[in-house]
């Protein structure tokens, strides 16, 4: 009996690592099938995630570029009317006395600045043009007077050159 149960137990533990063993194959080999189907479900998860990124890029893209055209109405409109009312300001300050009054300021200071260094103004060159034309008048009038009396004594003179050319040929009439 003794002999029995020894063989008995050297039997169940040969039957149990028999058992073990296979187990433990089992259990490796269905690691490995995890391990190919984790591989094949990462690689497909993967894939879909670059569709949904390029998807999702685009989508911003699209999305982006309407906000900026948005946007740029918006200004284009803002422009607009800022440069209607900016026009319609100038026309009114155009027509009241307060843009008279400082363009008028402005003119006076450009006068005062170009006095000081010098440069003539228009009222200057004005009254300096009036009194070239004043002088260049009487220069002209002397001019005019003085030709009459020019030739009269032109002509005195070429009648004493004829009277002194008719005496010669008398002179020399008479010698002869």
């Amino acid at each position: 009996m003794v002999k029995q149960k020894r063989q008995s137990k050297q039997s169940d533990s040969g039957k149990g690592s028999a058992d073990i063993s296979g187990q433990l194959e089992h259990v490796f080999l269905a690691g490995l099938g995890a391990l190919a189907n984790t591989r094949k479900a990462g690689q497909k998860t993967f894939e879909t995630l670059i569709k949904q990124g390029e998807s999702f890029r685009k989508d911003a893209t699209d999305k982006t570029e309407a906000l900026i055209d948005d946007v740029q109405d918006a200004i284009r409109g803002m422009a607009g009317d800022a440069q209607s009312k900016a026009t319609g300001l100038i026309d009114q300050m155009r027509d009241t006395p307060q843009m008279d009054k400082l363009q008028s300021v402005f003119d006076a200071r450009i006068d005062q600045a170009l006095d000081r260094i010098g440069v003539a103004s228009k009222q200057d060159l004005d009254k300096l043009n009036a009194k070239l034309d004043r002088v260049l008048k009487s220069v002209s009038a002397k001019k005019n007077a003085k030709k009459p009396a020019k030739k009269a004594a032109a002509k005195r003179s070429v009648k004493k050159t004829v009277a002194k050319k008719a005496s010669k040929k008398r002179a020399t009439k008479k010698k002869a």
